[in-house]
C-alpha cells in the first residue's frame, strides 16, 4: 500500500469536521462494514460523519454496531459536508442516482476492485487486498487511530464476507494475520458467521430455492448459470438484498470454472453476476461490457435488451471456457 498516498488521505480525513461517507448500490457486507467502520474511527476521534448508501441498511446487517447510524441518500448533500467519501464502490455512477447532481466532487475513493477509474481527487485503490475493509484496517494502523470492538465487527464482517469466508484465491497469510487481529481487538467470529450465513430468512430460502430450479449447465459442465426473473420476488416475499450470495451456490458446482447469475429487471435492464475458480478472469468479461470488479468476481449491468444481452454475456463465457 502507497505509504505517502495513504497518509494524504488519513489527513485529509482528520481535517474534516463534517465528512459525508457513501458505499455502493446494493450494499453488501464489504460495502456496509467499510462504511460503518470508517464511520466508528472518525467519531470516535470526535468527528461528525454522515453515512449513506442507497435504500439505507438492511435487516441482514442491522447487527453491526451503529447500524442505526446507516441512512438513504438525501436528495441533496447535507451543506455542511467537507469531505465526500466513496468506499468499495468501483464507478461513480454505482454511488447511487441522487448522488449524480451533487455538485461536490468526489474528495476519496477507497476501494480494493482493480477495475476502479480512480474517480476521485485521492484514491487509494489497493486489489491485492481482498475487502475494502482491509484497506481500512492498514489505513487505520498506519494513523495510530484506535480500533474499537465495534469497528473491529464491522472491519470482520467485510473481510470474511467479500472473501467467501477465507475461501477465496486473494486470501493469503496477511487477510488471515488481519482476521486475527480483528478478533484480539474484539470482533467475534463465531457470532459473525451466524449472522452472515446461519440466519436466513424464510423469504430468503424460498427465493435461492426458486431461483436454483433455473439452473443451466453448459460448455461441457465448464459453465453454469442461475436465473431471476422479476416475479420471483413477489412470489417468494423476497427483496433485492436477499439474492446475495445465490451466485455462489452455482459456483460451487464441481468441474464448473465460471458461474453467472442473470437478473432480468422489471423496466427491462439486466444484472450480471460472475464467478470463477481461477483459470477464468471474469473481470475482463465484464469490463468487455462495462462492468468490472476482480479476476474471480465481477458485475455487469445493462440498461436494456436484457435477453440480447444475456446471450452475449454467455458467449463470452463460453469463448474463455473453450480452451480449458
Amino acid at each position: 500500500m502507497d505509504k505517502a498516498l495513504t497518509q494524504k488521505i488519513i489527513d485529509r480525513l482528520a481535517a474534516a469536521k463534517n465528512p459525508v461517507l457513501l458505499a455502493h448500490i446494493r450494499p453488501d457486507g464489504d460495502a456496509f462494514g467499510s462504511l460503518l467502520a470508517l464511520g466508528h474511527a472518525l467519531r470516535d476521534r470526535g468527528q461528525r460523519p454522515s453515512l449513506f448508501v442507497e435504500g439505507g441498511m438492511i435487516p441482514m446487517y442491522q447487527f453491526l454496531p451503529g447500524s442505526e447510524r446507516v441512512l438513504d441518500l438525501p436528495s441533496q448533500l447535507p451543506p455542511e459536508t467537507d469531505c465526500l467519501v466513496a468506499l468499495d464502490t468501483s464507478t461513480r455512477d454505482r454511488l447511487g442516482q441522487k448522488t449524480l447532481s451533487w455538485p461536490q466532487p468526489i474528495d476519496i475513493v477507497i476501494d480494493h476492485h482493480i477495475s476502479n477509474p480512480a474517480f476521485g481527487k485521492l484514491n487509494l485503490i489497493v486489489p491485492e487486498i481482498p475487502s475494502t475493509t482491509g484497506v481500512l484496517f492498514e489505513l487505520f494502523q498506519q494513523a495510530s487511530w484506535k480500533i474499537s470492538a465495534a469497528n473491529a465487527t464491522c472491519l470482520y464482517t467485510g473481510l470474511t464476507t467479500d472473501t467467501g469466508s477465507f475461501r477465496y484465491r486473494g486470501t493469503n497469510a496477511h487477510t488471515l494475520h488481519a482476521a486475527a487481529k480483528l478478533v484480539e481487538l474484539g470482533a467475534d467470529p463465531a457470532e459473525i458467521a451466524k449472522q452472515c450465513y446461519l440466519s436466513i430468512t424464510h423469504e430468503r430460502f424460498a427465493l435461492r430455492k426458486m431461483v436454483s430450479n433455473t439452473i443451466s449447465i453448459k460448455n461441457e459442465k465448464k459453465s453454469a448459470y442461475l436465473t431471476i426473473f422479476p416475479d420471483f420476488y413477489t412470489k417468494t416475499g423476497a427483496k433485492s438484498e436477499d439474492a446475495e450470495g445465490i451466485i455462489e451456490e452455482v459456483a460451487s458446482i464441481q468441474g464448473v470454472e465460471v458461474g453467472s447469475l442473470f437478473e432480468f429487471m422489471p423496466d427491462g435492464g439486466l444484472r450480471v453476476s460472475l464467478r470463477s475458480k481461477g483459470k477464468v478472469d471474469v473481470n475482463a468479461i465484464a469490463s468487455s461490457f462495462g462492468g468490472g470488479g476482480h479476476k474471480a468476481a465481477a458485475g455487469i449491468r445493462f440498461a436494456k435488451d436484457a435477453e440480447k444481452n444475456r446471450d452475449l454475456v454467455l458467449a463470452a463465457i463460453s469463448h474463455s471456457v473453450a480452451s480449458l
